[in-house]
């Protein structure tokens, strides 16, 4: 049974590569296992790859896939570049921020939440509705230097709001930093569509404004190499994960709740057993991987792109570069 195991990681330099991990993600390779981390702990935001494991459809597609839970965004590029993992899930703001850097070879090879999937949550009152509201406050993020911290950075440079005027609080992603807020520690903190319904389920008086950063929200990544000489993996994995997303594109919510059992019959995901909370969770997920249209979906649109390198250059968040910044090699054979 497939269960929840976080990798034991000391935060540092990329070059610091001696990693205590388990021995499954240790000798992926070996066993020709597919190794694809996840950023933070189990949660329906990451239900197209648990689906399409519980299901059997990557058995199907002949790709035996692991699921690992990381500690943090930025862990699942470092884990990448140290071939520790095959793919690893991570923000589209610090993945463009760590690409433009000339010694990265971590590359996107797929957007799965086309927009961002965070939202700054507050309390009713004292709401923040609007990004320049933070300017002189504490604000929760779950990680230093991960995607939301990028995000939240983005967010104040587009707003005019200095940065070093937001300080920032480690915070866990729930209700414990809701009370936080009430308590009048932080002013807000970051969540996501789960968290959302988490809160909303346990009637909680919260404000929640939307992310709209203009960068793709969360993309795969995987080493440029790895890309090339494991490209029938790579190939395997971004179309499970895609059968699993245009599967649930037109479910009813009957339909959702058969999906949701699946998954929780293989992965103990915290909450899961709440199906009320869980589907409006799967819910608010699914806008994120269809919010640019069935056809696009896990797809690196280069439209987007090319506005979110031009958003990050120009708030000094991201350093100009000729590199190749994404590819689509790999979601075009999932599509012919």
């Amino acid at each position: 049974m497939n269960r929840r195991k976080f990798l034991v990681y000391s935060a540092g330099a990329m070059g610091a590569m001696s990693l205590p991990l388990t021995s499954s993600v240790a000798f992926a390779k070996a066993t020709g296992t597919y190794t694809y981390l996840t950023p933070f702990t189990l949660s329906l935001a990451f239900a197209p790859v648990l689906y399409a494991s519980a299901s059997g459809d990557f058995d199907k597609l002949g790709v035996n896939v692991k699921v690992e839970v990381g500690r943090g965004a930025g862990q699942a590029i470092q884990l990448v570049a140290a071939k520790q993992v095959q793919a690893g899930r991570t923000g589209g703001a610090n993945y463009l921020a760590a690409r433009a850097q000339d010694n990265s070879d971590v590359l996107a090879f797929g957007t799965v939440s086309q927009i961002s999937p965070f939202v700054v949550i507050s309390s009713e009152s004292h709401p923040i509705r609007d990004v320049k509201e933070l300017a002189g406050k504490v604000v929760g993020v779950a990680s230093f230097g991960g995607s939301m911290e990028a995000t939240l950075n983005l967010m104040l440079a587009k707003a005019g709001v200095d940065a070093k005027s937001v300080r920032r609080e480690r915070v866990a992603d729930g209700p414990a930093s809701f009370a936080m807020v009430e308590a009048g520690r932080i002013a807000a903190f970051f969540g996501n569509a789960s968290t959302v319904s988490r809160l909303h389920a346990a009637a909680l008086p919260l404000v929640a404004l939307p992310v709209d950063d203009g960068v793709p929200g969360q993309v795969y990544v995987a080493s440029e190499a790895d890309l090339v000489s494991n490209r029938e993996q790579h190939v395997a994995f971004l179309q499970g994960t895609r059968n699993a997303i245009l599967a649930m594109a037109d479910m009813d919510d009957a339909q959702l709740l058969d999906v949701i059992r699946t998954i929780a019959r293989r992965y103990d995901v915290p909450g899961i057993e709440k199906e009320d909370i869980a589907l409006g969770d799967l819910k608010g997920n699914r806008e994120l991987w269809l919010a640019h249209g069935k056809e696009n979906v896990l797809r690196n649109v280069p439209e987007q792109w090319e506005e979110a390198i031009r958003l990050l250059s120009g708030a000094g968040l991201m350093k100009e570069t000729s590199r190749q910044l994404y590819t689509n090699d790999i979601w075009e054979s999932t599509v012919v």
